[in-house]
């Protein structure tokens, strides 16, 4: 019995491993990525997976759109929601007005930064609860933790004589 319940927490690591992986990959190639910090509550909380497309900023619509565009001056990705538009590019902002009043700033000039085309990463399709959180450290090397856990557990099991493993 005790063989079973540890060949099946195994394969259950090995599953979570290979999700793990492959979100991972999918934030590498610019498909995906995770949702970190208050911004864009009620609409996007931590530990969402936003998924995007390639866009153009002619097709970025306002008060529709999010984005995920390179802000220079946090020097990060950021996932906020188009607010305006301007001649060479878009206006974005956070959805949480508590944490976000205005449009994000261009920090030498204290205006509204212009989020243009070679800024933007992706515009968000659909986005998944919880399943950014594969990506988002310290979570992923807990992931990884159970793994190892789970592969020595096993190894051990195995090596086990099995009329030793009948005694409770």
């Amino acid at each position: 019995m005790r063989r079973k319940i540890v060949n099946v927490l195994f394969y259950l690591s090995v599953i979570l491993i290979i999700i793990n992986v492959g979100l991972i990959l999918c934030n590498v190639a610019g498909v995906a990525y995770p949702v970190v910090g208050v911004s864009m509550q009620p609409k996007l909380y931590t530990g969402y997976l936003a998924f995007t497309q390639p866009a153009n900023i002619s097709q970025l619509q306002v008060n529709k759109s999010i984005v995920v565009y390179y802000n220079p001056f946090y020097r990060e990705l950021v996932i906020h929601h188009v607010v305006g538009r301007v001649d060479n590019g878009v206006i974005v902002q956070g959805f949480n007005k508590l944490t976000n009043p205005t449009p994000d700033m261009n920090f030498t000039s204290m205006k509204p930064l212009v989020v243009t085309q070679s800024m933007i990463r992706g515009m968000v399709v659909f986005y998944i609860p919880l399943l950014g959180f594969f990506i988002l450290r310290p979570y992923n090397y807990l992931v990884l933790a159970f793994f190892i856990a789970m592969l020595a557990l096993k190894m051990v099991s195995d090596r086990r004589p099995k009329e030793y493993s009948k005694i409770p």
